[in-house]
């Protein structure tokens, strides 16, 4: 069996998602396949349990002036706030030694979606029909035909045939699992396996609470660690610092390397639970629950190439296919190709409107 379709969705992250948006208000045809058994890619905001809140485990920011992130959250009425910033710094030598009097907010200014991200997600999921969105279905090869391109959906019965396929996972991701038939031109590969995946060598680290303790101590949450396992943490609570109730979170990003992480997440969360009790005292000593996710082990993430990431933000540009069969046939839509906000949740909307713009 053969689906139809004129425009062939591969990724259901933000950029996937979004696009189909964009094609269903033009009154396009599209089919959106995701390779996970969820939406949302990178972004994932798990729950605890008895609560509508979510703690954010990949993107957790957006900031002024990256307005079409901040145009889509109005326009699905989803309510935003400014990363706590009130209060001082915990800083940890090398040594261990602990100082908590630092006037310094490493990322005031910065936007966190009330309740999570995955609000957005989901907000975005309900507005599409659902019969052109398919999860747990990977995509294992694209075959260009005469007057369609074929996919071949890893373990489904049907397979799918398009007018045009757009890419709205990682270009290196995309390099190493797909087959593409006939070859893509070797400039275009050679820019997809270049292309560092965002977040792909990080692990993030989140324990939650049942208030933000830290405010009452005058911290922000914020603390930078040249000890570790845990080298930069933010305060992570699901609203507003202004708002006096609901729970408090505090998350971190690894400073272990991705080969120093692999198989020891048992240990890792230990050691993270009691730096921060070092950090911000007894009251960090009683979780009621911790989130722990290494994307470079995520394989719809990273690839053996994500192991060791950039240093710095990299400066993202789009993938070309300036030659050959696939010519205007084949695009590429995600954060990793926005030349203006790549690596940003304002990039994989950018990336789309690029995209609109070729075909």
């Amino acid at each position: 069996m053969t689906l139809h379709t004129e425009t062939l969705i591969i990724g259901g992250g933000l950029s996937g998602l979004y696009l189909a948006q964009q094609l269903e208000r033009a009154g396009r045809g599209y089919l959106l396949v995701e390779a996970r058994a969820r939406f949302g890619g990178r972004i994932i905001s798990p729950s605890i349990e008895h609560s509508a809140e979510h703690f954010d485990l990949g993107p957790a920011w957006f900031w002024p002036g990256q307005s079409r992130i901040a145009k889509l959250l109005d326009e699905l009425d989803i309510p935003y706030f400014d990363q706590a910033a009130r209060g001082k710094l915990v800083f940890e030598d090398p040594s261990g030694q602990v100082r908590r009097d630092l006037d310094m907010a490493t990322m005031e200014g910065a936007h966190r979606i009330e309740g999570g991200l995955a609000r957005l997600i989901d907000a975005l999921v309900s507005r599409l029909p659902k019969d052109k969105l398919k999860l747990s279905s990977p995509v294992q090869q694209i075959k260009m035909g005469e007057d369609e391109i074929h996919v071949t959906i890893d373990g489904a019965v049907e397979n799918i045939s398009a007018k045009q396929v757009i890419i709205c996972a990682p270009p290196r991701l995309a390099a190493h699992n797909l087959k593409f038939s006939p070859p893509l031109p070797e400039p275009t590969i050679q820019q997809m396996r270049a292309c560092p995946t965002w977040m792909a060598a990080h692990a993030k680290f989140i324990a939650v609470y049942d208030k933000p303790f830290w405010r009452e101590m005058d911290l922000s949450g914020d603390a930078i660690s040249h000890k570790g396992p845990m080298m930069e943490m933010h305060d992570a609570s699901p609203q507003s610092e202004t708002v006096n109730k609901g729970h408090g979170a505090i998350f971190g990003f690894l400073g272990l390397p991705a080969q120093a992480r692999k198989g020891q997440d048992a240990i890792i969360i230990e050691a993270c639970k009691q730096q921060l009790i070092n950090l911000f005292g007894e009251g960090a000593a009683s979780p009621i629950e911790v989130f722990y996710k290494d994307w470079s082990a995520d394989p719809y993430t990273a690839t053996k190439d994500d192991a060791n990431g950039p240093q710095s933000h990299p400066h993202y540009h789009g993938i070309s296919i300036n030659e050959g069969d696939w010519q205007n046939r084949l695009f590429f839509s995600s954060t990793e190709t926005a030349p203006q906000f790549g690596g940003f949740l304002e990039g994989a909307l950018e990336a789309v409107d690029n995209v609109m713009r070729r075909f």
